[in-house]
């Protein structure tokens, strides 16, 4: 079985950004929006031209933003992805892929209507990510959903050929239990930090539990 996809997110320094280059993760990504891993476009583009990426594709996550300064980051760092976080309509999603030509993924967080809101954004989303819903944040909290609901997730995105990563919470300790339910990817921030900064080791051993054939236990 193949291991899950590995997306490192909330690169805040150029000490996180080396630390992401020393891994296998797939993905690297920087916070746009208000958070305490808030950083700017100028401040990424240093980080990454001290410590390019190779092989590994650049996210940039939004809140409810504005479509030029959405345009704005994208000039300056060209990412592969630009992942919504908040409550942008699907039109909004619309000009933003067509304006950049970038590929799209929307974070849905986790409640009775998640599968009706993945519903509204297929055709135009390229990829989901399933997050805990937090009152007052939009994502790296460190907090968990009810896991037994992912398989209805993992199989909205099989059926529709999209990548579905799974968020929230996700620590080397629990990795394992992920593997289980097949996810295409999984998406990390404070699971990997120690005292706010990605921390090699927490990288490593998160590297080491999904790819841990003895995890591999279909369901």
């Amino acid at each position: 079985m193949t291991a899950p996809k590995l997306k490192l997110c909330g690169l805040h320094s150029l000490e996180d950004v080396i630390a992401v280059s020393e891994s296998s993760a797939d993905f690297a990504g920087f916070v746009m929006a208000e958070s305490r891993r808030r950083v700017t476009p100028e401040s990424v583009k240093k980080w990454l031209d001290a410590c390019p990426l190779p092989g590994k594709k650049i996210a940039v996550l939004f809140v409810n933003e504005k479509a030029a300064e959405i345009e704005r980051v994208v000039e300056i760092l060209d990412p592969d992805i630009i992942q919504f976080h908040g409550d942008e309509p699907l039109h909004h999603l619309e000009h933003i892929k067509q304006s950049t030509g970038k590929e799209i993924w929307k974070a849905v967080p986790h409640e009775e209507q998640t599968l009706e809101k993945m519903e509204q954004y297929t055709g135009t989303a390229d990829g989901f990510i399933i997050d805990a819903k937090v009152k007052g944040a939009r994502g790296g909290t460190g907090q968990r959903f009810d896991w037994s609901h992912i398989p209805r997730y993992v199989s909205f995105g099989k059926d529709r050929g999209l990548p579905l990563l799974i968020a929230g919470g996700v620590t080397p300790k629990n990795a394992g239990e992920l593997l289980s339910f097949q996810p295409w990817g999984v998406d990390v921030s404070s699971g990997i930090e120690k005292e706010g900064k990605k921390d090699k080791s927490l990288v490593m051993e998160m590297e080491k539990r999904l790819n841990s054939n003895e995890n591999h236990v279909s369901r």
